[in-house]
């Protein structure tokens, strides 16, 4: 049964059909598994009054097949018809286009929310990081736009810009521009007041770059009207120093789309686990964030800790609280155990574990709260 909407949120069934796309690459590996651990948790949360109907939504290369399209009009309403939907990951397209970004803008999923944390038994080079967990939430369809000296139009942006902008531009240079939409970004606020009040987060946090300032002053336009809501706003370099100092003060954050994927790569290169999806306001993506690996598919080696997660955070969104808890504990207690993927074990301590088999550990280790 799918979600019904009305006036007063969201009526979520005991019978609740979840749209998954299967993927590409590892992405059939992950999704079996994330699967796999969603579906024992609610068993054991909820005893069988309440169960997950999987429904498959054909995304990528399993869409061309049947359809001729990578992105058919068929799957976008199935999407939009489910309103929670797993996603695992896709190739890009063959002009080398992200057809992940073309499906968040078909979908209208504007607000991209990004959680890291720290995990036992993960050897970090900041000590400090060991207490960081934190919601980072940024613009899921920002512009970036690359305009390479090679390109043939690439010296007529330049001839333009210096006439009628009094800027001297080399004939020679090449032209990155990064856009900040004003509505989109008093939306995304929006989004983020509403997290917080959901998940009782300490306060809101609006980190800002010197080369883009009105970004602070329209989310503070918003954030002004709402009682009871505290918010701080810091400049990249401020919260950068905070964040190796105390990182246990951040738990909320809103980037600008001049520095948020700089932030992003800083803490995963040092904690490394990072989970999340995309919302906008007819229905939601929860994620599987790593890239399809199509070179490790079919070995049984991929990561599936991230899809997992993002599954665990979809319960939650649906107010399966419990199922959610016994995840991520489950989870916790696994890397107590020194019981990881690839990506995060200590060579010392243990051997990596396959895909299924972490999976399998973590379902060993599940107990009703």
């Amino acid at each position: 049964m799918y979600i019904e909407f009305n006036d007063d949120g969201m009526k979520i069934p005991d019978n609740l059909t979840v749209g998954y796309i299967e993927g590409e690459g590892i992405g059939h590996e992950i999704t079996a598994e994330m699967i796999k651990v969603i579906n024992s948790s609610i068993e054991l949360a909820y005893s069988g009054d309440k169960s997950i109907e999987w429904k498959k939504i054909l995304i990528g290369r399993d869409a061309y097949e049947r359809y001729n399209k990578y992105i058919p009009d068929e799957s976008i309403e199935e999407i939009r018809k489910c309103a929670v939907t797993m996603k695992s990951t896709l190739n890009l397209l063959p002009d080398k286009n992200d057809i992940n970004t073309l499906l968040r803008k078909k979908l209208g999923l504007y607000a991209n929310i990004r959680i890291i944390k720290y995990l036992p038994g993960i050897n970090v080079n900041i000590k400090s990081f060991d207490k960081i967990n934190i919601t980072i939430i940024r613009d899921s369809i920002n512009g970036n736009y690359s305009f390479y000296h090679s390109m043939d139009n690439t010296k007529d942006l330049i001839a333009y810009i210096s006439e009628n902008y009094d800027i001297n531009i080399n004939e020679d240079s090449e032209i990155t521009m990064i856009t900040q939409s004003k509505f989109r970004t008093k939306k995304i606020i929006k989004k983020i007041i509403d997290f917080y009040k959901i998940n009782r987060n300490r306060k809101i946090t609006v980190v800002y770059s010197d080369l883009n300032p009105e970004f602070l002053d329209w989310c503070e336009e918003e954030l002004k009207k709402v009682r009871d809501v505290p918010y701080e706003s810091l400049k990249f370099n401020d919260f950068i120093k905070r964040l190796i100092n105390n990182p246990e003060d951040f738990d909320l954050v809103f980037l600008d789309n001049i520095i948020n994927r700089t932030v992003i790569n800083y803490i995963i290169n040092i904690i490394n686990v990072e989970y999340g999806y995309s919302i906008g306001d007819q229905c939601i993506l929860f994620e599987a964030i790593q890239s399809s690996s199509p070179d490790e598919a079919g070995y049984d080696i991929a990561d599936p800790l991230p899809f997992i997660l993002s599954g665990s955070s979809m319960l939650r969104y649906v107010g399966w609280n419990e199922a959610s808890r016994i995840i991520e504990n489950a989870v916790q207690q696994a890397f107590m155990d020194n019981k990881m993927p690839k990506n995060y074990i200590n060579i010392e301590k243990a051997e990596p574990l396959k895909c299924s088999q972490f999976a399998d550990e973590v379902i060993k280790r599940m107990k009703k709260q």
